[in-house]
């Protein structure tokens, strides 16, 4: 049996933070059970509010170091650090943000994971400075990491990483899982008595929360007692808020923040439909949720979303920034119940096929051999 390895993971948030997201939860889930099988996981992200600079959540130990926007340099600085204290097996990346560029840092093994990239989408969350600096840091990707295995959560991230350069043959998908125990259909939960629309995540401008909104706001006299609930918080709450009022839909229209992960599965339960509405994702852990408690899923036509949802099985994939197109599906979904039992039934076998215990299990094989150097070029001298 191999000696215990100690791995690095480099990430910008632990599952903690107030804007954990899929990223998170997928990194969580995975290493968790990773350590849990006797190696040794050290999370290295960034600090906030009041966290501790040194933690441990479940069987990973948390070091945390800088802030949100000087994690790419610092979070790499604090890795490189805890090397050299405690001699690292391997490192590995998300690179769903900045990369951290390890390959340039070190000759030690390094396995990037990749949940999904920002490309263009970046100008639509932040200003052309920022988002060019993002951009081009993206740009820097495939010869950092070109020659060595990568893990993409989806076959379009997969597809995405090999457009711009790296090798589709290193690249590995290894997927989200679910927690079948808890999410499930449940009689004790009944479908809301009003036609009810769902959408969770976080409240950001990337997302294209505007086009559902704008979808909604155009069936009010086609359904006229359907409602639409947002779960999750994000800065770009006051503005979508606004907007639902400037479309009329603000009485219908209902921002219920953070909830807890019960309270969430209590939601899927009840709504009619799940809306996911962004133009790129790695996959859409939310899409995969809301099928396994038998909701029909209405997504966005875009990378990692048709991985998640089966287009007229588990629910629609709809053009990104069509509102008249996202209006009709939400009328179909809501008001053809038989539709909406297919579609659930079909999302609950669906769903059946993805446990984190077996995905866990897909990274570690690839974390040893990567550990152990196999698959990657030489390094040239």
């Amino acid at each position: 049996m191999p000696p215990p390895l100690h791995i690095a993971l480099l990430d910008y948030r632990d599952i903690n933070h107030p804007e954990a997201g899929g990223a998170e939860i997928y990194l969580n889930e995975i290493f968790q059970r990773i350590a849990a099988a006797g190696h040794r996981v050290t999370l290295l992200c960034a600090r906030y509010g009041e966290a501790p600079a040194e933690d441990r959540i479940g069987e990973i130990r948390v070091l945390r170091t800088g802030n949100q926007a000087t994690a790419n340099f610092m979070v790499a600085r604090a890795a490189l650090r805890l090397a050299r204290r405690e001699p690292v097996d391997l490192f590995v990346e998300n690179l769903c943000k900045l990369p951290f560029l390890m390959p340039l840092l070190t000759r030690a093994p390094v396995l990037p994971v990749v949940l999904h990239l920002f490309g263009h989408t970046i100008f639509q969350e932040t200003n052309p400075i920022l988002g060019s600096y993002v951009w081009l840091y993206e740009k820097l990707i495939p010869p950092v990491y070109r020659g060595g295995p990568v893990v993409a959560l989806s076959p379009s991230t997969a597809d995405d990483l090999a457009r711009r350069g790296l090798e589709r043959t290193r690249i590995a998908i290894v997927h989200p899982g679910l927690d079948l125990k808890r999410y499930h259909p449940s009689v004790t939960v009944p479908r809301s008595s009003e036609p009810l629309l769902l959408l969770v995540g976080r409240l950001k401008r990337y997302k294209g929360i505007d086009t559902v909104l704008r979808g909604f706001a155009a069936i009010q006299g086609r359904v006229p007692r359907a409602r639409l609930v947002l779960l999750g918080r994000g800065d770009d709450e006051g503005r979508l808020r606004a907007l639902a009022a400037s479309l009329g839909a603000a009485d219908r229209v209902s921002f219920e923040g953070y909830v807890d992960e019960d309270t969430k599965i209590d939601w899927l339960r009840r709504a009619h439909a799940l809306v996911y509405s962004s133009p790129r994702e790695g996959w859409g852990i939310s899409a995969l949720e809301a099928a396994s408690c038998a909701t029909p899923v209405l997504a966005s036509d875009a990378e990692g979303l048709r991985d998640a949802v089966r287009h007229g099985v588990t629910g629609f994939l709809i053009p990104h920034d069509d509102a008249g197109c996202w209006a009709d599906r939400m009328v179909e979904v809501l008001t053809d119940a038989p539709l909406r039992e297919r579609m659930g039934a079909a999302g609950v076998e669906w769903a059946q096929r993805f446990d984190w215990d077996m995905e866990a299990g897909k990274m570690l094989a690839i974390v040893e051999e990567a550990a152990a150097g196999r698959g990657r070029e030489p390094v040239k001298p």
